[in-house]
């Protein structure tokens, strides 16, 4: 059973891999937690994921925690991600104000359907279950004007069969507002941390560094406001990547967005749609892989009390 968990311990990463080169997770043995590098959040997803310098929801917890300075009121935001081969993930953050700044705290689910365990001779034996999770804290407050910052604790723990691999991750972000000009940048490193251990392996945590700048402006004539944004993205075992987003949001009501990844073998763009009305705001983010992987779907609701 042993030699089966260990098995299975790279199966999972492995099959990550097989979904989608750097799509999700390093070679087996680089890196571990692979769903790290998953995104949260259908209005950051359908931007294609070019989010750290505009992170301003409970999101902000995962893109950048400085993001949680911008939160004036209580705001909770849960996501349903169907994606490729069966797997699924689930997310939930709440943002709120607390003393000079704002508290958030979220929890992220990655799981998927039983796997097979067959013995030396390939004889169907059973099946095991796998599963991923986060819980983090973090805080962001405004440090001098125009500039916030943050930062975020995070557990993790994955779990295959009756065996787990957990560890504490810490991330740090920033961001600066370029007065009222709707110039923003951000940085964030993510996954500070020590080595985690699964059975008898170890394996480091996948420590990740974004930088990136947005801008967003009014358009009188389109009765709207539209918004353009850019990340570069570099994670440990994984080559860097840009990431590009722009938004329309006609009347406070309704949004259209497109992304773009650049570098990766099978993603390139990404679609998303929001509708916005008083306290409550649907998202929705579609983003095709290819190499006949499928396509995954995002969605979200946000609400503000």
């Amino acid at each position: 059973m042993r030699r089966a968990v260990r098995a299975g311990a790279l199966l999972v990463p492995f099959l990550l891999v097989a979904a989608g080169p750097r799509l999700a997770a390093a070679a087996p043995g680089e890196t571990g937690f692979a769903f790290l590098k998953l995104g949260v959040g259908a209005r950051a997803m359908g931007m294609g994921s070019a989010y750290v310098a505009l992170a301003d929801d409970p999101t902000a917890s995962y893109w950048n925690p400085a993001g949680l300075a911008s939160i004036k009121n209580t705001q909770v935001t849960a996501m349903h991600n169907e994606w490729i081969l069966d797997f699924r993930q689930e997310y939930a953050a709440v943002g709120t104000p607390l003393g000079p700044g704002s508290v958030g705290f979220s929890f992220s689910g990655f799981y998927g359907d039983e796997i097979e365990q067959r013995d030396d001779t390939g004889i169907l034996t059973g099946h095991y279950g796998f599963n991923d999770i986060a819980v983090s804290g973090a805080y962001g407050l405004k440090v001098t004007k125009g500039l916030d910052g943050g930062a975020a604790v995070r557990y993790v723990r994955e779990m295959i069969d009756n065996e787990d691999a957990t560890a504490l991750t810490v991330d740090l972000g920033a961001l600066y507002h370029l007065g009222e000009s709707g110039v923003s940048f951000g940085g964030a490193v993510q996954n500070l941390g020590g080595d985690a251990k699964f059975v008898a392996e170890s394996f480091p945590l996948p420590l990740t560094y974004r930088l990136g700048g947005a801008f967003s402006k009014h358009l009188d004539s389109l009765k709207g406001r539209g918004t353009l944004s850019a990340e570069y993205r570099k994670a440990r075992a994984d080559d860097g990547h840009f990431h590009v987003g722009g938004e329309y949001a006609y009347k406070d009501h309704v949004a259209l967005r497109v992304g773009g990844k650049f570098g990766y073998d099978d993603q390139d763009v990404t679609f998303g749609v929001g509708v916005m009305k008083d306290w409550f705001r649907f998202d929705y983010a579609l983003a095709p892989i290819s190499s006949d992987l499928g396509t995954t779907h995002f969605f979200s609701v946000t609400g503000s009390f």
